[in-house]
């Protein structure tokens, strides 16, 4: 027994020491082996950050200045800073030595710190004196060119991957390619008032993140010749272009010359400095480059909106003390289901903010491929321009809505051969070598809305103190700019990271059933308001009958079938309201319906399947066993 006991114990002692050498033996020798299995895998570069990170053409050096050792860090700090540091590892491997990774720790009045403070770097007050903590990312290549990130917020991890891939993009880029910008809105920003001495507005933010990567050249709107190292033409609301102007366009596009085209049916935006904004609403509102791109095989559905019932953005309308949240089917809010997954430019796009849209339609006959890149969902519907420029009604608009059940194409590429849209050079143009024909397959990627360049509709400046911590996104209408900027220009690598952005998962069915019912609600308010107008129409026009037309400022009594007419009135209005509360009270019990049967299967059903499994599995192996036993019996 006494052996049994030792043999027991020196193998539990051999069974240690094995797991420990394992341990060690898979520390060193599989140190470099990888196995991903997170939803999304968080922790693998995507093939456009490797790229990024193997094609570096110099050196870049990543300084992670981190304070550590203290014990006022916030926890979800360094749980953070430690998902960093395995990222940053990831790129330095994928460089094949070309990222140099160090890791510093500015302790309080030391040297470190004066160089975390002086490369920009944001420190989060501990409330002990000066003291700060510091979490922020300092990049530099060999020409002394710097990127900084000024504090890495936790709850932009989401972010994570493409803001260092493109911080490591920048510091390795050799030259910037140039883009030509050519703009009808002042998308560069408003030029400073010389009278009250004010600065004008700021650029856009679009523009700021284009300018960070390509060099923004500012292309004249009456030009007659777009220059030769422009890479690709940036076009913005394009209105009455003159010939040669055109013109230029169209040769640049045959010389194999790419376009990104942003036109619009009615570009809210679009008011004329020094104008009153109620007096802009009078003036015409639309662009569009319509010979040209006939002939690149697409057209801008004239004077006509895109709208889309499931997409459409909340909006308060109402009264400021009782706002009443209602969906407007002119804005609208698209998800991944409305891009192309396998173009280059949206495959990564996730949300995209788009108000009053148009709609593109491809010519017929046209000798080029149009694909498109954004569309809107099947529950859409063309409505005229008309019905939006004069303080539209979001709950009419809504209520009369009637899906046209065809999906609407917003923005596309257009691809092969294109003939030119001239015979020969316009008067004032430029008179070189006229092609008639493009050089070889033009590329133009065209879309059909301006606003949505605006700030408001896709990012938020955020701030501590004076110090800009960085953009808040809220829609990826930025990120499809500069996709396609990049794209057209050449260089997709950074594509496939937009595509490890910030993720929605909305409740579908619920979003369905709110929808639903509130189509219901708003179609019966609707009706109740029409009588309600038809109504006071009919007691008007009954007082003046009856009022005495030798004393037309007397007081006229209700007659008794003005009096019937109103209680009838009345009984509809407490009809209609019961009605709208059963509607109400059936959204409410649809939705409380839906969450019991998710929780009950997520809570009761799986674990009842799952106890379910394991009693067949213990019955499948006893009933083996028996007939194991049974068989020895029979055999014996």
């Amino acid at each position: 027994m006494r052996g049994a006991s030792l043999i027991s114990i020196g193998a539990f002692a051999a069974a240690a020491v094995a797991f420990v050498a394992i341990n060690v033996l898979a520390g060193a020798g599989l140190s470099r082996a990888r196995l991903d299995l997170t939803e999304g895998r968080l922790y693998t570069l995507s093939p456009g950050s490797r790229a990024v990170a193997a094609e570096l053409p110099e050196p870049v050096r990543l300084t992670l200045y981190l304070s550590e050792g203290r014990a006022d860090i916030p926890p979800q700090i360094a749980t953070y800073a430690q998902r960093v540091r395995e990222v940053l590892d990831e790129y330095a491997r994928a460089s094949k030595g070309r990222i140099a990774v160090e890791v510093v720790n500015p302790e309080p009045f030391s040297d470190a710190e004066d160089r975390a403070v002086a490369a920009g770097l944001a420190g989060i007050p501990t409330g002990r004196g000066q003291e700060r903590i510091y979490f922020g990312l300092v990049g530099t290549n060999t020409t002394d060119r710097q990127e900084v990130m000024p504090f890495l917020r936790p709850d932009r991890e989401p972010f994570l991957e493409y803001e260092l891939t493109r911080m490591i993009y920048l510091l390795g880029e050799p030259e910037r390619r140039v883009v030509g910008l050519m703009s009808w809105l002042p998308v560069e920003g408003g030029q400073p008032n010389p009278m009250t001495g004010q600065p004008g507005a700021p650029a856009l933010q679009v523009v700021r993140q284009a300018r960070e990567m390509f060099e923004v050249r500012t292309i004249e709107r009456d030009t007659a010749e777009i220059p030769a190292d422009v890479k690709v033409l940036w076009i913005v609301h394009p209105k009455s272009v003159s010939e040669r102007t055109q013109y230029a366009i169209d040769q640049f596009v045959m010389r194999g010359g790419r376009v990104l085209l942003f036109v619009d049916p009615l570009c809210e935006a679009d008011v004329p400095p020094g104008v009153n904004p109620m007096q802009a609403m009078n003036l015409p509102k639309d662009s569009n480059l319509p010979r040209l791109m006939q002939r690149w095989g697409v057209e801008l559905v004239p004077s006509m909106i895109a709208t889309d019932r499931d997409a459409a953005l909340r909006v308060n309308v109402g009264s400021q003390g009782r706002p009443e949240p209602v969906d407007y089917i002119a804005w609208l809010s698209l998800s991944e289901n409305n891009f192309d997954r396998d173009d280059a430019v949206t495959g990564g796009l996730r949300a995209m903010n788009l108000p009053t849209p148009g709609a593109l339609r491809t010519v017929p006959g046209a000798s080029t491929d149009v694909s498109p890149l954004v569309r809107t969902g099947t529950n859409s519907a063309l409505i005229g321009a008309d019905r939006f420029s004069f303080f539209p009604d979001p709950k009419a608009l809504l209520a009369q809505f009637k899906p046209g059940g065809e999906r609407l194409t917003i923005a596309a590429r257009i691809t092969g051969p294109a003939r030119s849209a001239f015979d020969a050079p316009p008067e004032g143009a430029d008179d070189a070598a006229h092609l008639s024909q493009s050089a070889g397959p033009i590329n133009v990627v065209v879309f059909a809305d301006c606003d949505f360049l605006q700030d408001r509709f896709w990012v938020q400046e955020e701030r501590l103190g004076p110090i800009v911590l960085g953009l808040n996104k809220i829609a990826d209408n930025g990120d499809f700019v500069i996709a396609a900027l990049d794209n057209l220009s050449g260089s997709s690598n950074l594509m496939a990271v937009r595509a490890r952005g910030t993720f929605r998962r909305p409740f579908g069915r619920v979003e369905q059933l709110r929808r639903e019912a509130e189509q219901r609600y708003l179609a019966r308010e609707q009706e109740l308001q029409a009588r309600l107008r038809e109504t006071e129409q009919k007691i008007n026009e009954l007082q003046r009958a009856r009022a005495d037309a030798q004393n037309p400022g007397a007081l006229v009594l209700l007659t008794p079938e003005q009096q019937a007419e109103i209680e009838k009135f009345r009984a509809e209005q407490v009809a209609t309201r019961r009605d709208l509360r059963a509607v109400q009270h059936q959204l409410v019990k649809d939705i409380e319906g839906l969450g019991r049967t998710v929780k009950f299967v997520n809570i009761g059903l799986m674990p009842i399947l799952v106890g379910v499994g394991a009693l067949g599995l213990a019955a499948w192996r006893a009933r083996r066993r028996h007939a194991d036993r049974s068989h020895r019996a029979a055999l014996n």
